[in-house]
């Protein structure tokens, strides 16, 4: 009798090999982060270095995400024909090598052309990272793993800002892409040996027994024979099939309004806060701020989502992004208001805003069945790059209008609207701790 593999996965006590796994993807996607957050940490001194307006920059601070935007949805379709792990290895080599030959560029046509080669890895990286670990860990783990993996985006920016606030003022910012691709590449050796493949991926091609044998015995488990992957959802029929149908729809909407939120604030903190009178560090330590609150509200809220749901954690979270978003807006353009004041409003802002970014990406995971995981996530994701795109674009030029702050943050706060609905119209949110016991009790009755 075939040996189902999801409960082979669950069966399994979380230990080393688990830590490691998280350690491996969590280094990825910190990675990722940094590489994506490259160009605005060194906006202000590139529009310095070749006296450009932030209108003229725009185009190039978009290219990356319009890059992200193709690499998300082919990346993930791609991790579920060939594979998580070597899609995944690819996509690091892939936006490690450009970034690296972004430091050489003389031109802003040539630095939006890499970035946007760049944003092609950098967006397959992430649906891949999330299905990887999603399908590793047992059901009680998985939404905080999740969580904590695509936090690494946000702890990457954090990270890239503490580094480009010194990096930047006494080498350049060519030294920031220099280090931006070294690191990746580095990486990827260790991937090449450490980075194990998906058990349920290897059970839904077939073929596999001995291989999943082996990745079950590394992770602590006991296993021979054959493996069963979970039921097909989808009915062959992919994202768009009628039992995910709505949950697709909205998760694009949701997506595409949050990373419109997202990619607004972080491609132009630093401008934002150079504009209002702070020194380039400061302005750069903004994002960091903006990241690191983001990162612990999303820890929070994935610890609220098991107790209250997911879509009103989500909804709730919206509300506190909408609020403190008008704050900070108030805060940053109201006379005599202290800097230290103006970016607790970054921080509350990045609270809410980052946070919901998170846990969509938690939510798509439990949406999306094991046969296109990794597609409806990348897709869910590329719709939200042109969000992010529009958002580059869009920002960019609004901010150059007479009462362009204004209508910046009006655009933010439209988004955060956007996101609710699209969270409202999701209908296969994952039950509380508290249907998922009392079906499970009800099941043992039934036995």
């Amino acid at each position: 009798m075939a040996i189902p593999v999801q409960d082979a996965v669950e069966g399994l006590a979380v230990g080393a090999f688990h830590r490691r796994l998280l350690a491996l993807v969590g280094g990825i996607i910190l990675l990722d982060g940094f590489d994506i957050q490259l160009a605005a940490f060194a906006g202000p001194a590139i529009l310095k270095d070749w006296g450009l307006t932030t209108a003229a920059l725009a185009p190039a601070m978009a290219a990356a995400l319009v890059g992200m935007a193709i690499g998300t949805g082919v990346g993930g379709a791609i991790g579920d024909r060939i594979g998580r792990r070597p899609a995944l290895i690819a996509s690091v080599i892939w936006f490690g090598v450009t970034a690296m030959l972004t430091a050489f560029v003389g031109t802003v046509t040539q630095f939006a052309i890499l970035r946007f080669i760049t944003g092609l890895g950098l967006g397959a990286a992430v649906p891949n990272a999330t299905a990887l670990v999603a399908e590793w860990m047992p059901a009680r783990l998985r939404a905080y793993a999740v969580t904590a993996v695509i936090v690494a985006v946000p702890c990457g920016g954090m990270i890239g800002a503490a580094l480009a606030s010194w990096l930047i003022p006494a080498f350049g910012w060519h030294a920031a892409f220099a280090l931006g691709g070294g690191l990746p590449l580095a990486l990827a050796l260790i991937m090449a040996r450490g980075l194990p493949e998906s058990p349920i991926f290897l059970a839904r091609k077939g073929g596999a027994d001995a291989r999943i044998a082996v990745l079950l015995a590394r992770a602590g488990g006991m296993f021979s024979g054959n493996f069963a992957p979970p039921p097909a959802i989808a009915g062959g029929g992919g994202v768009y099939a009628a039992p995910l149908t709505r949950s697709a729809i909205g998760l694009g909407i949701a997506f595409f309004a949050s990373m419109l939120a997202l990619y607004a604030c972080l491609s132009w903190i630093p401008v934002l806060l150079s504009g209002a009178g702070f020194p380039l560090a400061q302005a750069i330590r903004g994002a960091m701020i903006f990241n690191l609150c983001g990162v612990l509200a999303s820890f929070a809220a994935t610890w609220a989502v098991p107790r209250l749901g997911s879509r009103p954690t989500l909804l709730l979270v919206c509300a506190v992004a909408l609020a403190a978003t008008g704050a900070w807006a108030w805060l940053l353009y109201a006379p005599g208001v202290a800097p230290g004041a103006i970016l607790i409003g970054v921080g509350a802002a990045g609270a809410g805003i980052v946070a919901v970014q998170v846990m969509l990406y938690g939510l798509a995971a439990a949406v999306f069945p094991v046969e296109c995981r990794a597609a409806g996530i990348g897709y869910s994701a590329s719709i939200g790059r042109i969000g992010a795109i529009a958002s580059a674009l869009g920002a960019g030029l609004v901010l150059g209008l007479p009462g362009g702050p204004a209508l910046f943050f009006t655009m933010i706060g439209v988004a955060i609207i956007g996101i609710a609905l699209g969270v409202a119209l999701v209908d296969r949110h994952p039950p509380t701790r508290a249907v998922t016991r009392m079906q499970a009790g009800m099941a043992k009755s039934d036995a």
